[in-house]
């Protein structure tokens, strides 16, 4: 393998966003387009799937009973979990799991 010359070590910057209500307008959002964690809270993917079944849940509804209701509902439903906060405070465990994946675990 030839090795090339490093001409950048940029280190992007990672930022949190939450969409409140979840939805513009009829439109409503789910994962990325609702909220972005960065990857070290590792709850990307888990929310989005999070927010897609609470989602199709409240469409179901809402077609079955001809009314929005079920569908005003849903941004409280979805962001109670994008707004809970890991168990790393309450855990040595969690919190020295984060750690080392910042640092780095022993090869």
């Amino acid at each position: 393998m030839k090795e090339g010359l490093i001409t950048e070590k940029t280190v992007l910057r990672f930022r949190s966003f939450v969409h409140e209500p979840m939805q513009y307008g009829r439109l409503l959002l789910a994962g990325d387009a609702a909220h972005t964690v960065p990857p070290t809270g590792a709850k990307g993917l888990n929310l989005a799937l999070a927010d897609v079944r609470v989602l199709a849940d409240a469409l179901e509804r809402a077609v079955c009973t001809d009314s929005d209701e079920p569908l005003r509902g849903y941004t409280k439903v979805a962001l109670a979990r994008a707004w809970k906060r890991p168990a790393l405070l309450g855990s040595q465990a969690a919190s020295t799991f984060l750690a080392e994946g910042y640092t780095g675990w022993p090869t």
